[in-house]
């Protein structure tokens, strides 16, 4: 074999090599605009590399000038997009939403595919081409450069210097670990790319004039690379690609493929004469053939998705190959091996879909076996144990409880302690719910190692634990109890050789102090586990007279709510909504407040449970809206631009099925534009599986209200249910922005995210609680289009509000 056939078989392996992998990335996140621009340069590739490797071998100097202008469509364009390529994935989202970017960004890449591409006239001495040992190789020194030489060498160098450069900051800013392993992958390859390619194509290839430019071969080991950042960290795709095979394997398969054939080639065109075979042509392209279908069937069995894509487009190149040989030829010669490349191919899907079905088989099976284990073990503990923990669980508990209590008969103290876990729902969320099971039977292992013979815990449900402390001779006796358990959970809690740190708040209650039976000493041990969580968690409470009396004054504001309407205790207090960019006032939120005649200023997050709880949330969300309406009104007519109104809406008023006729009515009587209103649904609401409540929003967005979804990204967010809803905009919860000031990468990645979908969605964007500058100018610059916060406005009420219109409009 020829050097030059050699070369030419890698340049084709480059090709199929690359194409495996852009196929897996696209296939995993086709939406991604990183995706669909490293397809881009895996095509640039493919015209770069495919046209060397014919022009190599090509019989004239005619033909190899041909093809070296297909190769430059792939070189001419490849920096370009290489250069975008690492703007996307380093974060330079909004820089790339300008278009006169994309004019400077391909400029050099028109004017090389012009210069050197398109045969025009404009660069009449392209190329100076000799053939050499290794193929075909330009000669032009820097010496015989010209314009359009100068041109693409400083389009070449620039380009690639500014992308490692951005490639080296992105790793050197960021805090996270996975991303600077990422950042110096990738600048090492695409460095040793640079270096390499530079000393081969214009050192070697031009001023020395041995080598054809090789720099698509070289350029697999960026690659490469990105394909093993892909499998390692997820890299430019949403979700993992699961176990994608042996990329060397595949690597020397599809050269050996290649290797044969070229041989075939050979064979078919009858450069070996018959007194040089040592078999018969037939037979030597029937070995071959098979030694082809060898090669794909090894791949689809031994190697997962990457060996199917491979054995796919093998197969397709030589069922093309064929084809263009019996066209180009006039001869049936090589139709026996056409039909059995189809084969090949139809083999390979049915060994590939065998596959699937028998680990799907398998994987029934297992489950199958489990789910019966399972249902032994919970036929066993379900009478009294939690099957999850082992301890015993909430009925078991209750009973044991009930029948101490007759027991003691007074004669004894008993304490029951509360037990509620304070962050264990961010295990749940950043290792799953497998590694949440691990955490609660280690916390009930603490736990249990903390009572005596002759106490019970039990699981109550979830995260929570009820723990019953018998025969106590003193109350000092409970409290070394609660102070050991509260010192358990000083260390952390090791899951998959990650700390996390779980801490817990208790609720204590004693019998006969706090209670005489089991239903209500559970009660006032839950009431004061609340108020630990409520004064900043990892505390533990006693019940005591006081939080009783808290509890009676919960159940006095409940009453009180019935007559707050009819004594005029509700108001409104609105608070402006500005554009980001303009810092003009474009809407308001109405926030209800409540003033009791007895306790004062009551918070919303105190009495709209309460109202909710009592279906006073009906009356009062109708009296918020026209209130709402007529106030609008009012500012409207001071100010002379356009104004919106956002109000709350709640779960139990989605529920109401005449709620749209309501709000229709309040928004006719009142005269304001409809189109100015806005409702505003909690997330949980949202992403609600109550088909009603989708019904409802649909209904109310259809009278012309628009609709906004508050507190983004702190519940169980659906991308699914988001598609679903008819949302306007989306509110950035204040915990989010908060995270901004303090530095949080995490909050600030999500912030990003959250104004990403929605750019994608054609939704709006609003960000609350903004208190800073920093956290303005933050939102700002990363696309959020309205700000609410006391940055600029705090809530007021409807006469400051008035003054303040006045003031602007004057």
């Amino acid at each position: 074999m020829t050097y030059s056939a050699f070369l030419s078989i890698l340049f084709i392996s480059v090709c199929i090599i690359s194409l495996i992998i852009a196929i897996l990335v696209i296939k995993s996140n086709f939406k991604a605009s990183v995706s669909r621009c490293f397809l881009a340069l895996i095509i640039s590739v493919n015209f770069w590399s495919a046209g060397l490797g014919i022009a190599n071998i090509a019989p004239d100097v005619e033909t190899c000038e041909l093809w070296r202008r297909v190769s430059a469509v792939g070189w001419g364009t490849a920096y370009a997009i290489i250069l975008h390529f690492i703007l996307i994935f380093t974060g330079y989202i909004t820089l790339l939403k300008k278009r006169w970017l994309y004019i400077i960004l391909y400029l050099p890449a028109v004017i090389s595919v012009l210069a050197f591409a398109i045969p025009n006239g404009l660069n009449p001495n392209t190329y100076q081409l000799i053939q050499t040992d290794f193929g075909w190789v330009n000669v032009a020194g820097i010496a015989d450069y010209n314009i359009w030489d100068w041109i693409f060498l400083l389009y070449y160098v620039g380009y690639t210097v500014i992308g490692l450069v951005l490639i080296l900051i992105w790793g050197i800013k960021s805090s996270d670990r996975n991303i600077k392993k990422q950042s110096r992958s990738l600048f090492l390859s695409f460095t040793a790319a640079l270096v390499i390619a530079s000393l081969t194509d214009m050192l070697l290839g031009n001023i020395f004039a041995r080598l054809p430019q090789i720099a698509p071969i070289i350029l697999i080991i960026p690659i490469v690379t990105i394909y093993r950042t892909i499998k390692n960290y997820n890299f430019i795709i949403s979700e993992s690609i699961g176990k994608m095979g042996s990329y060397i394997r595949i690597f020397l398969c599809v050269i050996i493929y290649v290797l044969l054939m070229f041989s075939q080639i050979v064979f078919s065109t009858g450069r070996i004469t018959a007194s040089s075979q040592v078999i018969q042509q037939p037979t030597a392209l029937g070995i071959i053939t098979q030694l082809q279908m060898i090669i794909v069937i090894y791949l689809v069995l031994k190697e997962n998705i990457l060996g199917y894509i491979a054995a796919i487009l093998l197969n397709i190149v030589s069922i093309i190959s064929s084809i263009s040989f019996i066209i180009r030829t006039g001869t049936t010669s090589p139709l026996p091996g056409t039909i059995s490349y189809i084969a090949a191919v139809l083999i390979v899907i049915l060994i590939n879909d065998y596959k699937k079905k028998t680990a799907a088989n398998i994987l029934k099976i297992d489950n199958q076996r489990l789910n019966l284990e399972e249902s032994e073990k919970k036929l066993y503990y379900m009478a009294y144990y939690d099957s999850l923990t082992g301890i015993h669980n909430k009925d078991w508990f209750i009973d044991n409880l009930k029948r101490t209590i007759e027991i003691a008969n007074n004669n004894k103290m008993l304490g029951i302690i509360f037990a509620d876990m304070d962050s264990f729902k961010a295990v749940n969320d950043t290792m799953g719910h497998s590694a949440g099971d691990i955490v609660l039977q280690q916390i009930s292992s603490r736990l249990s190692s903390c009572i005596r013979p002759g106490d019970a815990i039990a699981r109550f449900g979830g995260d929570e634990f009820l723990i019953m402390i018998s025969n106590l001779n003193s109350i000092e006796e409970l409290y070394e109890i609660t102070d050991k358990i509260m010192n358990k959970f000083k260390n952390p809690v090791l899951v998959q050789e990650k700390e996390h740190f779980v801490t817990t708040s208790l609720g204590v209650s004693v019998y006969p102090t706090d209670g005489l039976d089991s239903e209500t000493l559970i009660k006032n041990a839950d009431i004061a586990m609340y108020l630990a969580k409520n004064q900043g968690k990892n505390k533990c409470i006693y019940c005591s007279t006081d939080i009783k009396n808290d509890t009676i004054m919960k159940m006095k504001l409940t009453n009180n709510l019935y007559r707050a309407l009819e004594k005029n205790e509700l108001f409104l207090y609105f608070q402006p909504q500005v554009k980001a960019d303009t810092k003009e006032i474009t809407g308001f939120e109405a926030l209800l407040r409540w003033n009791n005649d007895e306790y004062g200023i009551v918070t919303p997050n105190v009495f709209i449970p309460m109202a909710e709880q009592t279906g006073m949330i009906m009356p009062i969300g109708l009296w918020v809206l026209q209130t709402a309406c007529e106030q609008l009104q009012s500012f409207q007519r001071l100010y002379n631009k356009n104004l919106t109104m956002s109000v709350n809406l709640s779960l139990e008023q989605l529920r109401d099925n005449d709620i749209v006729d309501k709000f229709s009515k309040i928004i006719k009587d009142t005269g304001v534009n409809i189109n100015n209103i806005q409702v505003e649904i909690t997330e949980s609401i949202a992403f609600n599986e109550d088909t009603h409540v989708l019904e409802r929003v649909k209904e109310l967005k259809e009278l012309g209200i628009s609709v906004s979804i508050d507190d983004f990204g702190t519940g169980f967010s659906s991308l699914s249910r988001l598609k679903t809803f008819p949302i306007d905009l989306l509110k950035i919860d204040i915990d989010f922005v908060s995270g901004i000031s303090s530095g949080s990468e995490k909050d600030m990645a999500i912030i990003k995210s959250i104004i990403q979908i929605s750019e994608n969605l054609k939704i709006d964007v609003l960000a609350e609680g903004v208190e800073t500058e920093e956290q303005y100018e933050y939102l700002k610059d990363n696309g959020c289009g309205i700000i609410q916060g006391y940055y600029f406005y705090k809530p007021m009420a409807a006469s400051d509000i008035e003054r303040l219109l006045s003031y602007i409009n004057s």
